[in-house]
């Protein structure tokens, strides 16, 4: 039996990377051997074994032949079919590389050549045949850090022309999504996405984005769009070090936080003589967000705790960058929007992880000053008063100041009324000595707006 190492365990070879996955491609044999040999079927569609014992994967060499424009719309034959056959229906020249049992490297479709390019080609036309292939390319793109070839991008930008982006069921959406978001450059995936433009049909409120007008002075980077990138690229530097499921929220909630100033009404952004106003008051409104939230969850099957979490912080990140101007009574009903009372019962990082977004919101823009210059904010202490207030909320224990309220023969009411007042007690100190700070000291802490 010929089993040779193909696709990305030989690309990650070659660049110098450590191979996740081994997979093999098995020449000369049929599944009637396979099954012989002690491996078992994998799948019902496709001629794929897993090893007895390491359980890798192992496909028999084939060829696919499309039988509509579904993801999953093709006939799979594998009688006959050689190595080159079989690297040839792979995507891309990168993917299309195998090392013979010696380690020979063999490379029918100049894939090296490509890798060491940094450039993403087609092997061929059957290419179009998945149109999932369109965000894979764009997440290898993100991975990498890689070009697309202009053959690759006009194959690409032809088959979602042909609408077949639209027969992609939501998962795969979202597989991809998340794969390419813990990229350390996921901005690159949705560039891509949208110079083939596929970004308006997967992404539409993304895309809407662009040419939605900011305020100059404090978004002096441009239109919606562009702070949305240069927030995610902060909240990529933020979290490089976390864990996967702390990275994919708060890189989420960058990219999505601002969802609602897509619905900002004409009229708060230009004035009646056509100068510019760029005013997003509301934007942070759940009744203007929520609905945009909900559509993209469902279109890409987004797991419940993530989009949880962006609600969150396209919900409250306004109320944090302005943080030093509540009262007591602003504090506790940031605390009751975040729902703080139950969620950090049972998520240890909730509070690090909404100021990291918030942090990526305020570093991700810039702003235009009186002289004219332009400049990047340097601080954002909202996020160390941010998690020390509502840790001193969430220290006043609801039970205690309720039960001392019966005790003393009060109504529950009247001790849902302290324990409001407990919780406001709780931030006094904090605020004031902020209010000890100079003017400019103050000044200088204050938050970004919208």
């Amino acid at each position: 039996m010929r089993a040779l190492l193909v696709g990305g365990y030989v690309r990650d070879t070659l660049l110098g990377l450590q191979p996740k996955d081994r997979d093999f491609v098995v020449i000369g044999e049929s599944p009637e051997s396979m099954r012989q040999r002690g491996y078992e079927l994998a799948g019902a569609h496709f001629p794929v074994f897993l090893h007895p014992v390491t359980k890798e994967e192992y496909a028999l060499a084939r060829s696919e032949k499309s039988t509509g424009h579904g993801h999953g719309e093709f006939e799979c034959a594998w009688e006959g079919v050689s190595l080159e056959d079989d690297l040839k229906r792979r995507d891309c020249t990168i993917n299309a590389m195998a090392f013979a049992e010696d380690g020979t490297l063999i490379d029918p479709y100049n894939g090296l050549a490509d890798l060491r390019a940094g450039r993403l080609r087609q092997v061929s036309r059957h290419f179009q045949e998945d149109p999932l292939r369109v965000l894979r390319v764009a997440r290898l793109a993100a991975r990498y850090n890689f070009t697309v070839d202009p053959g690759l991008m006009a194959l690409m930008r032809h088959m979602v022309s042909k609408d077949m982006l639209e027969t992609l069921p939501g998962e795969r959406l979202w597989q991809e999504t998340e794969k390419a978001m813990l990229t350390d450059t996921p901005r690159v995936f949705f560039e891509v996405l949208d110079e083939c433009g596929a970004l308006e049909r997967v992404f539409p409120e993304l895309a809407a984005m662009k040419h939605v007008p900011q305020r100059p002075d404090y978004h002096a980077e441009g239109d919606v769009w562009v702070h949305v990138l240069m927030v995610l690229d902060e909240a990529c530097a933020f979290s490089a070090e976390l864990n996967d499921s702390r990275k994919l929220r708060i890189r989420l909630a960058a990219l999505f936080h601002d969802l609602g100033k897509i619905e900002t009404p004409f009229e708060e952004l230009w004035a009646d003589n056509g100068d510019l106003l760029g005013s997003h008051h509301g934007h942070e409104d759940a009744d203007r967000f929520g609905p945009l939230l909900d559509d993209i969850a469902q279109r890409l099957r987004m797991p419940s705790d993530i989009k949880q979490f962006v609600h969150r912080v396209s919900l409250v990140h306004q109320k944090v960058h302005e943080i030093f101007k509540a009262s007591g009574r602003g504090i506790v009903s940031l605390y009751e929007a975040l729902d703080l009372s139950r969620v950090m019962r049972h998520d240890e990082h909730i509070l690090d992880d909404v100021a990291l977004a918030c942090a990526a919101d305020n570093y991700g823009r810039r702003t235009l000053m009186k002289d004219g210059s332009i400049t990047k904010p340097t601080t954002y202490t909202q996020a160390d008063f941010f998690k020390k207030t509502m840790l001193a909320v969430n220290g006043v224990k609801p039970g205690d100041v309720i039960q001392e309220a019966l005790r003393r023969g009060k109504p529950l009411s009247h001790g849902k009324d302290n324990l409001i007042c407990a919780q406001r007690r709780s931030v006094k100190h904090l605020i004031a000595e902020h209010k000890k700070l100079t003017g400019d000291e103050r000044e200088s802490l204050m938050g970004t707006r919208a």
